[in-house]
């Protein structure tokens, strides 16, 4: 996993592209994966047709948006 986020990590989309490609246990590693390299370098980086692309997209977002609000900032 940290070999996807050291070499793909400027890119979002190709970095778990990669992880997918690579077979054996990629969905939980892609999970992990996904929030590490969204977490460096944020929301805006994700390409939007991967969030637009999600079910529940609207009600997904305004979730996320209420964890970060709740984080308690330093």
């Amino acid at each position: 996993m940290l070999h996807f986020a050291y070499k793909y990590g400027g890119d979002f989309e190709t970095c778990l592209l990669a992880n997918t490609n690579v077979g054996g246990e990629n969905v939980a590693r892609g999970q992990t994966l996904g929030a590490l390299v969204g977490c460096a370098y944020g929301a805006s980086r994700i390409p939007a047709h991967l969030k637009e692309g999600l079910v529940d997209s609207a009600n997904i977002g305004k979730d996320i948006e209420a964890f970060v609000a709740a984080i308690p900032k330093s």
